[in-house]
């Protein structure tokens, strides 16, 4: 039988649950290996970009979002124990608590329509810390105010620093999800599109799948009303997404005249 000796989890216990009860368990099971082919090819770049260009009446960009997520070091993952006390307590040692969201704020964060930027720390979902960003459409006179103030440069140089997180030299930092390992990164936007040209906009977002592009209809709204127009809100996401790649869908993104 094979199971983690670290924390003791079975390998059917992680196949069931599709996560790590702690970093050891990386080097115990098998898992599927992340696509390293990451930059997409400029001509598929062009193809929804000019696509765009020709419905832009049919999209409405809602929000983006940024996720970066850190397990502790040494530690079980929230499998077995979220270890909120020890999160905290780190946060306040490092001057980190500030940016903690209140329980009631991350429980019902969901459901609220985001009408301006937040930004916050979650504790003990699926790791034990989650660094969240959230971005509703703004139009240029907007773009000033949304930006990171530099004071909290530091959050970023806490997220990023090993000595407090679960790592892996040949892996980078160890997320409870096989799928986020690297970087615990997650990027997403939501679009509102019009009926019309839903299928088309679906057949190009196909070919980017084995790049990490992952998309579909939102879970929490599907169908909703913007303005006049009904609309099917999708979700597009990429983890541990390369600079230059991020850089290509923002540039995308600024023909809606939101980024």
């Amino acid at each position: 039988m094979i199971f983690c000796r670290f924390c003791g989890t079975k390998e059917i216990q992680f196949r069931k649950s599709g996560k790590f009860g702690c970093a050891n368990c990386v080097q115990v099971f098998e898992y599927p290996k992340p696509n390293e082919k990451r930059k997409i090819p400029e001509i598929q770049i062009q193809t929804l970009e000019k696509f765009i260009k020709e419905n832009l009446g049919s999209f409405t960009l809602i929000s983006l979002r940024t996720r970066i997520t850190r397990n502790l070091k040494s530690s079980l993952f929230p499998f077995y124990d979220p270890l909120i006390d020890k999160s905290k307590q780190l946060l306040v040692d490092t001057g980190m608590d500030l940016y903690q969201y209140p329980n009631e704020f991350e429980k019902n964060l969901g459901s609220q329509e985001i009408q301006e930027p937040r930004m916050g720390i979650y504790l003990g979902s699926e790791d034990h810390i989650r660094w969240e960003t959230i971005l509703p459409r703004w139009e240029k006179e907007g773009r000033e105010s949304a930006k990171i103030p530099r004071g909290k440069v530091s959050l970023f140089r806490f997220l990023f620093q090993k000595k407090y997180w679960a790592t892996l030299p040949e892996l980078g930092f160890i997320s409870s999800c096989p799928t986020n390992l690297g970087k615990g990164r997650r990027d997403s936007i939501l679009l509102g599109l019009t009926p019309g040209i839903v299928s088309e906009f679906f057949s190009i977002l196909q070919t980017l799948v084995k790049f990490g592009i992952e998309f579909a209809p939102s879970t929490d709204h599907r169908f909703r009303n913007i303005g006049k127009d009904r609309v099917l809100v999708v979700k597009i996401s990429w983890k541990n997404i390369r600079v230059v790649q991020k850089r290509q869908f923002y540039k995308i993104l600024s023909l809606l005249g939101s980024y």
